[in-house]
């Protein structure tokens, strides 16, 4: 019976004329100058060797083998088979370490989703540290929930985001960080000290708030019904920078998170970073990918966003309030 495996075997042999076997066979019976000795070395029978010497050179249309010479040797068109051989099985000698190397160096390709408010720092970092691992990069921003439709339709290959995935199956997740939700008031604006002066506060002065579809803002509008705090109306925006700028301007407060106030850094010395007085609340970050299908490179990028957040994050916050050093929760690898 022809295996499926056998049968691919004779189409390769058939299309080339040889087989790598065949070659190695025949490169040592060339260099023992026996058929004898090279049956011993393959572990084979001395009739064996002769028949795929002889199918050899059926096979390529000439004499390999001096048989009236001992010991044998090779004839002129045999020593450049020798030749061709040696560097042929070399090379094929080398590919399963050039593939492994291949699996943990390079994909071919990533689309990375991330949430808006990691952008910037984030986004220069990662192309830099991944540009000698993946063939070729693509990056979307946005809001969370479109970020999670485009994972779920394959037209993205990872996200980083604060949805974990975890209400869906055939998904891998790796936390990055955790990060304390923050106030932020303008420079000029006295700061609050206990729960009941930031209620006061809050119901005060206008709340500049983030577009009621982002994440921040349902978020933040659980913080509140929890407080059962009305906090009136007043400004939204979608984007980080118009919400940070509006502070810094005096026109309003707004509650955030610290990587939004790193992406606005430039913007850091006309505002105050407050910690929420009471109960605080937080959220997660997650790499999300499908399941399986990034290998060991999923957990490779998880440790670069990491590196990323301790090194290009944590010092420029903490530099605007030291006590930030705590809001900031980088994950294990």
């Amino acid at each position: 019976m022809v295996t499926n495996s056998t049968a691919h075997n004779q189409m390769v042999v058939s299309r080339l004329g040889f087989d790598l076997q065949a070659l190695e066979i025949f490169i040592t019976v060339c260099r023992t100058g026996s058929m004898t000795a090279a049956a011993a070395h393959a572990d084979l029978t001395q009739s064996a060797v002769s028949r795929q010497i002889l199918n050899l050179e059926r096979r390529l249309g000439v004499s390999l083998i001096e048989r009236g010479s001992r010991p044998l040797k090779p004839t002129l068109a045999g020593q450049k088979l020798v030749n061709v051989a040696e560097r042929l099985i070399a090379e094929a000698s080398a590919v399963p370490a050039q593939l492994q190397s291949a699996d943990v160096r390079m994909i071919p390709q990533l689309r990375l989703g991330l949430i808006d408010s990691l952008s910037d720092p984030l986004v220069p970092i990662l192309i830099k540290a991944l540009r000698d691992r993946v063939g070729s990069i693509s990056v979307a921003t946005g809001f969370m929930e479109p970020l999670r439709q485009r994972l779920l339709k394959r037209e993205l290959d990872a996200v980083i985001s604060a949805d974990p995935f975890d209400d869906v199956d055939g998904f891998e997740r790796f936390e990055l960080f955790q990060e304390q939700f923050v106030v932020l008031v303008s420079r000029g604006e006295p700061p609050f000290g206990d729960e009941s002066e930031f209620r006061s506060f809050a119901t005060r002065f206008p709340m500049i708030r983030s577009g009621t579809t982002t994440g921040i803002a349902q978020r933040v509008e659980q913080h509140f019904r929890r407080m059962r705090l009305e906090v009136p109306q007043a400004f939204s925006c979608d984007t980080i920078e118009s919400i940070v700028s509006l502070v810094a301007s005096g026109v309003g407060w707004s509650i955030l998170t610290p990587v939004c106030v790193r992406k606005c850094i430039s913007l850091a010395p006309a505002i105050q970073v407050l910690q929420l007085p009471g109960a605080g609340f937080s959220r997660h970050i997650y790499l999300v990918v499908r399941q399986g299908e990034m290998g060991s490179f999923a957990k490779q990028l998880s440790t670069i966003c990491r590196r990323a957040v301790q090194k290009s994050y944590m010092p420029p916050l903490v530099a605007v309030a030291p006590w930030m050093v705590d809001a900031i929760t980088v994950a294990q690898s």
